[in-house]
């Protein structure tokens, strides 16, 4: 019996997939975000999309928020793809990984770490 599945987001969509997602805190500032629980299937990660745009601008609140936490920036048109056991970034963007005081980024084709692992829905055979 083969087989898989394919789950995908992006924006919000990808924001739903994390630990947590960040919503907007205060009105009229768009960079002040809090956390809410997401659906959990990337442990312990948020993600700050159109990083390359926007996202980049929300780091501050969101470390603030989520102390600890992994924060992934994806940029615009660009993912982080879970394939044969490990990230890979793709894309025309880079994908960016912060935790704590390190930041990497990763360009299309790498191999992202610093992710945690998906989590498992259903059990292994």
């Amino acid at each position: 019996m083969g087989g898989g599945a394919a789950l995908a987001g992006s924006s919000a969509g990808a924001m739903a997939l994390c630990s947590h997602t960040l919503i907007r805190a205060t009105w009229p500032d768009r960079t002040n975000r809090r956390p809410a629980d997401a659906l959990g299937l990337v442990p312990d990660t948020a993600v700050l999309p159109h990083y390359d745009t926007f996202g980049h601008r929300w780091i501050e609140s969101a470390r603030r928020e989520l102390p600890g936490t992994t924060l992934l920036g994806i940029d615009e048109r660009s993912a982080a793809v879970w394939m044969e056991g490990e990230w890979l970034a793709a894309g025309p963007g880079a994908v960016t990984v912060i935790h704590d005081s390190e930041m990497s980024r990763f360009a299309s084709g790498m191999k992202v770490t610093g992710l945690a692992s998906p989590a498992r829905i259903l059990p292994t055979e």
